[in-house]
């Protein structure tokens, strides 16, 4: 049974990455577009950088990249190969639907890599500050990126209309660049936002990034608990979600 579900996995794995081709490209330059936006473009909001806010902008565009791969491109993907009608020949393959969305999740994690090297090495080069590394960033990077993939796989299959979808993560990326403590510290949000942000995932993500890329100080051990939960229930509502629909 695991030597099937794995030889599957391996193949959807192939079949995702050669059917995503087009795409890559596309994806790859969004991200350099993305590094180089906010590592140079925000810049020039501050008057001075000081360390503090090069360190913020550094760790926020990786996360950024991680975020909006996951819970903006992916849904529309989805909503994409849901209208063409793509998800109907996907559905009636004889694997489980969660190898496809496991291999669908490990295309898009690999797709993100070339991005957050980028957007890192131009942050450290750009500002000119060391990096403190740790091992954990690398469980922290899986981590954020499947937590946002699984959040928005359940978006993508919870609405009952494609164009819903589109509109909804337009709607998403706005919000999560504007009005999410990524690029910059929390304590500027008003007092209610704060607090809104204490439960959802998008303060904490970030702070995975800062808390193993530099030496600010965060909350390691809570950041990894409240994506963690976050990834669960994504996880838990994507399964019902993709072997509920028809």
């Amino acid at each position: 049974m695991i030597a099937r579900h794995l030889r599957s996995y391996y193949l959807m794995l192939k079949w995702v990455f050669l059917s995503n081709r087009p795409w890559l490209s596309l994806n790859l330059a969004v991200q350099i577009m993305i590094a180089v936006g906010f590592i140079y473009g925000i810049s020039f909001f501050y008057p001075s950088i000081t360390p503090n806010i090069a360190k913020y902008l550094t760790s926020g565009a990786p996360t950024l990249i991680l975020v909006t791969v996951g819970l903006v491109m992916g849904p529309q993907l989805v909503a994409m190969m849901r209208i063409e009608g793509t998800f109907d020949y996907v559905w009636s393959l004889p694997v489980p639907r969660m190898v496809y969305i496991g291999a669908d999740a490990t295309n898009m994690f690999a797709t993100t890599l070339p991005g957050i090297i980028l957007a890192v090495a131009l942050g450290a080069s750009y500002f000119g500050f060391g990096l403190h590394i740790s091992p954990l960033v690398i469980p922290a990077a899986i981590l954020i990126s499947l937590s946002g993939t699984f959040v928005g796989y359940s978006i993508a299959f919870a609405l009952p209309q494609p164009k819903m979808v589109q509109v909804l993560t337009q709607v998403v990326v706005f919000l999560v660049m504007l009005f999410s403590p990524i690029m910059y510290p929390a304590a500027q949000l008003p007092r209610w936002l704060q607090e809104i942000h204490r439960v959802l995932p998008l303060e904490h993500m970030a702070n995975l990034v800062r808390g193993t890329l530099t030496d600010l100080d965060v909350n390691l051990g809570l950041a990894f608990g409240v994506v963690g939960a976050w990834f669960v229930v994504g996880l838990v509502a994507t399964n019902l979600l993709v072997n509920r629909r028809r």
